[in-house]
């Protein structure tokens, strides 16, 4: 049996972590002032865009689910999104440590 987490187990842990600090920047450490803190928020939770877009129909049509219609789409893609990133480097590093002669 091999001990070991698989690369899909490590990228959703970094995943969640990077989520989890991009919410404290955002939430916590507000960067940029007001204006700038639109700039960050769509660069650390990409899935903004999409969750944005679906708001503003929700609340034409159902105005009590537009937070629902921000926030879904915008956690998971951004969730998405990390790990992704994740998933490429952690592929990209084993990839190289192999390449190198460095075995696991």
């Amino acid at each position: 049996m091999n001990p070991r987490f698989s690369d899909w187990k490590w990228a959703c842990l970094t995943a969640l972590v990077l989520l989890g600090s991009a919410a404290f920047v955002i939430f916590v450490i507000h960067p940029g002032g007001f204006e700038g803190q639109i700039g960050w928020f769509i660069a650390l939770f990409p899935g903004a865009i999409a969750g944005l877009k679906l708001s503003e129909h929700f609340y034409r049509t159902v105005p009590w689910l537009e937070p629902i219609a921000l926030w879904t789409p915008t956690v998971n893609i951004s969730f998405l999104w990390y790990f992704v990133i994740s998933y490429m480097v952690i592929k990209a590093c084993r990839f190289v440590s192999r390449a190198l002669g460095n075995r696991e």
